[in-house]
């Protein structure tokens, strides 16, 4: 906590001192409330932002930024399925447990920029009780055919750690192994914690091709490696009679996706029309497809609203089960790993949502003698969610919904 203020402190003090001489300066803080509720967990997030930037020179951008997750509500802490539920019908063997954590992050960047070309590169940190990440990042971009084609390259490089449960030496077997039971004494020399470590490689590679005035496409490329301890240390999943353990899935995930974009200004309408296709596929075997379209609308010189919606449908992961204590497949045991993961389950989702921006540039002198312009933008969300298969004791969940609203704003000196 301490090293990311300190970070977020240093950028700022940076970006503060460029403002005096900078061309252009932007201030933008967002505030975003995010509530789910599916059976039995009530999650609540409340996530504040500040991003400061500022460009001393006309080929150099720096920026700074901080952001927070408070979160409360209820995970589940101990899954088991139909089968079990219906050989054991009094036993309550869906446990909840409460959660209550805070996310801190600070950010930096520095861009430099050339008329055709720009190199970014950047770092984070963030601290929650069970977990720590330092980040960094690199993108290259150049516009070539007169600004009209853009291509992109960005690498990213994750160094995290996870609190988990110091196991028993007698206890060599993950069938036998016990969930974390909370935070206490992570990442301090208490003998019942210890740390483990996830390395995450980012890649990505895009395209990016005005063809006419009113059209433009975007193709990108993403893979990632994620290598270290994936696994949910809280969670326990029950594998048969008297038998529960930590959940336990492949240490190793290599995942890619291609996304297709295309965007259209109607002139006629003085609107914007966003289409956008997603496909990925993981070496867990999940499978997904994601359908987006984004229709935009300018009413007059300051305000455009815009409405989405989404579709997004999965596979389930190789060793996916809803019940690891028996039955057939899809509903049986799935080799030597096991989750209580409803996102690692198959199901499919959509989301609707609309945003309104709000933008004040005034034609001579400045806003209150200081500003350049003002934004305010304000959006919501809600996106229900189907799971073909995840049950909390062979009960379905129903009525599984989230909802999410924003509101930012953006003062340019």
């Amino acid at each position: 906590m301490q090293l990311a203020v300190f970070v977020f402190a240093q950028v700022v003090v940076l970006v503060w001192s460029c403002l005096a001489s900078a061309q252009v300066a932007e201030v933008d803080t967002t505030h975003s409330v995010f509530y789910e509720a599916p059976t039995r967990t009530h999650m609540f997030v409340y996530s504040p932002s500040a991003d400061v930037q500022a460009s001393p020179w006309s080929w150099l951008d720096v920026r700074g930024g901080w952001d927070a997750d408070v979160v409360s509500g209820a995970s589940v802490a101990t899954k088991a399925g139909a089968t079990y539920q219906a050989t054991h019908p009094a036993a309550d063997v869906i446990t909840t447990a409460s959660v209550h954590d805070l996310r801190n992050l600070a950010r930096g960047e520095v861009a430099m920029k050339g008329e055709t070309t720009s190199l970014t590169g950047g770092y984070a940190y963030s601290t929650e009780h069970d977990y720590r990440s330092n980040s960094m990042h690199v993108n290259a971009r150049s516009d070539v055919l007169q600004h009209n084609t853009q291509f992109d390259l960005a690498y990213a490089r994750n160094f995290d750690s996870v609190c988990d449960r110091v196991q028993s030496s007698a206890d060599t077997s993950p069938t036998r192994w016990v969930a974390l039971e909370d935070s206490v004494g992570c990442f301090t020399s208490a003998p019942t914690r210890t740390t483990r470590p996830i390395g995450i490689d980012t890649y990505e590679a895009s395209w990016a091709q005005s063809w006419t005035p009113v059209l433009e496409t975007q193709l990108t490329y993403t893979a990632q490696l994620v290598d270290g301890f994936q696994s949910n240390p809280y969670r326990s999943v029950v594998l048969g009679e008297g038998l529960k353990a930590q959940e336990n899935v492949p240490s190793e995930r290599a995942r890619e996706a291609v996304t297709a974009r295309v965007a259209w200004y109607l002139r006629s309408i003085k609107g914007a029309l966003r289409l956008s296709l997603r496909g990925y596929y993981d070496t867990w075997a999940v499978e997904s497809g994601t359908a987006e379209g984004e229709f935009e609308k300018w009413l007059g010189e300051s305000v455009r609203v815009l409405v989405r919606g989404r579709f997004y449908k999965q596979t389930g992961a190789v060793f996916w089960s809803d019940d690891y204590t028996g039955g057939l497949s899809p509903l049986g045991p799935r080799g030597r790993y096991w989750t209580g993961d409803r996102e690692l389950s198959p199901f499919w989702s959509w989301l609707g949502g609309a945003r309104i921006v709000w933008t004040i540039t005034p034609a001579r002198g400045r806003i209150l003698g200081i500003l350049e312009s003002f934004k305010l933008v304000g959006s919501g969300s809600v996106t229900g969610f189907t799971y073909d298969q995840f049950t909390l004791g062979g009960v379905p969940i129903s009525n599984a919904r989230s909802f999410v609203g924003t509101l930012s704003a953006t003062a340019a000196f």
